[in-house]
């Protein structure tokens, strides 16, 4: 464990400021720039998924100022490891999937940056604001979607960058995403008489991510320890608006779930959740066994993810071929792109962080939950940047070791010596490894 009264683990006050900015920036573009390309798009500076993509590459290059500080070499070798088993598979398939580096890269980015942050304290004063502006852009949704649509064009946006078809009918209709409505017959499920079939999505253009973005956000507040239970109240009531607003069923389910681990489950009970995925696979599979017709419900969803696992042969389970498309089939999506024991080893890698105290084991065990069930009814949602950055960096902060910063100490009789930032300088700061694959942090410094 990390000391936690080393000189070096008390940030100078000009510091903590420009990482307060730095890291606030950083997750308010990670959550709201494809608002901002939506709005060009609008305006006439037509967007493509290149557009898109080298958005996503800037945010992350915006993150190295915070990851050049420490260097992590058990997350380093993992990222090796995935990018050679990628290579393999590309030649042994003969092609390349690009979108596998992308969807790992976004993780182990956000993760080596909550890491080197490393205080709770700097991320979650940078979630206020964004979860302001969340709720302001979703009200104005709400509120007026005819004003709302003209300066976001959602519909034409997910055309220019390939992800809809450019159907007239509907673009006469509505401007929103095809999900932007429950459609007749299903009906909204949280206050159909007054918020009507409008699901809103505000900044995030699909009301799916506003549903996921909102049960992180609640998984932070019900992160905290009692007697901080009116900090965790803002976080819990804001993420209940939000789920209200965007009317996600994935989260209606969820969110109780995280509440009854919260109350029954103490200490090393959290760590059960290590077990959440091969449970949900073994749902899924007998979902799929016993289900033979298809339903747009969450049964429904469940069983087309358990038919397509149960077509998986050896070649699919080590990504060894060029897999078909997985809509909404999370765990066939994660399995033929990265291979099952890749996956194995990402998984296992998490688990075997040191958490330092309940709160980072409550939260690792939400996300395991988050986890478990997204997968059985998405597709590539658990990848969303607009997502995916933001619950990387708090899980990776939650570590609570801190990068080391340039500092000056004075020692008594001797004169003043510079402490490096760059991470080699002072050993007994930074985290050692007993295993460069799993990144286990070792011992006492």
């Amino acid at each position: 464990m990390r000391n936690k009264h080393h000189p070096t683990n008390i940030l100078p006050a000009n510091a903590a400021s420009r990482d307060q900015w730095l890291v606030t920036g950083i997750l308010l573009a990670a959550v709201c720039y494809q608002a901002l390309l939506c709005l060009m798009n609008t305006f006439g500076i037509r967007t493509s998924v290149t557009i898109v993509g080298l958005a996503e590459a800037l945010i992350m290059l915006a993150c190295l100022p915070l990851l050049l500080r420490r260097l992590l070499p058990g997350l380093i070798t993992i990222a090796l490891l995935a990018g050679a088993y990628f290579c393999m598979a590309a030649i042994v398939s003969g092609q390349l999937n690009p979108k596998t580096f992308r969807d790992l890269a976004i993780p182990l980015c956000f993760f080596w940056l909550g890491c080197n942050l490393g205080r709770p304290e700097l991320v979650e004063r940078a979630l206020v604001p964004i979860i302001w502006v969340v709720i302001g852009l979703g009200l104005f949704e709400l509120l007026m979607l005819d004003t709302y649509t003209r300066f976001f064009d959602i519909f034409s946006y997910y055309v220019s960058t390939g992800n809809l078809a450019p159907i007239t009918d509907y673009v006469r209709e509505s401007k929103l995403q095809l999900n932007g409505t429950r459609p007749e017959g299903i009906g909204r499920t949280l206050l159909p008489g007054l918020l009507g079939s409008h699901r809103v999505s505000s900044v995030f253009l699909e009301p799916v991510s506003l549903g996921n973005f909102a049960t992180i956000i609640a998984a932070w507040g019900l992160s905290r320890d009692a007697r901080d239970w009116r900090k965790g109240l803002f976080f819990v009531s804001t993420a209940v608006v939000m789920i209200i607003l965007c009317d996600s069923r994935f989260a209606l389910i969820l969110l109780p779930l995280m509440l009854i681990a919260r109350f029954f489950l103490r200490g090393a009970a959290f760590n059960l959740a290590l077990l959440a995925p091969f449970v949900a696979i073994g749902l899924v599979l007998l979902i799929g066994v016993t289900t033979s017709e298809y339903g747009d419900n969450f049964t429904g969803r469940i069983a087309l993810s358990g038919w397509a696992l149960l077509e998986f042969d050896p070649q699919l389970l080590l990504a060894i071929t060029t897999p078909r498309f997985y809509g909404d089939m999370g765990y066939a999506y994660l399995i033929a792109g990265f291979g099952l024991p890749l996956c194995l080893l990402l998984w296992f890698s998490l688990w075997l962080q040191p958490m330092p105290d309940e709160r980072g084991r409550r939260f690792r065990a939400f996300i395991a939950l988050y986890i478990a069930l997204i997968l059985a009814i998405s597709g590539s949602s658990l990848f969303a940047f607009k997502t995916s950055a933001l619950l990387w960096c708090l899980l990776g902060c939650l570590l609570q070791n801190p990068a080391p910063h340039a500092i000056r100490r004075t020692y008594s009789g001797t004169s003043n010596h510079d402490i490096s930032n760059s991470g080699t300088a002072n050993p007994s700061t930074l985290p050692n490894f007993v295993s460069p694959i799993v990144a286990l942090a070792r011992g006492k410094p």
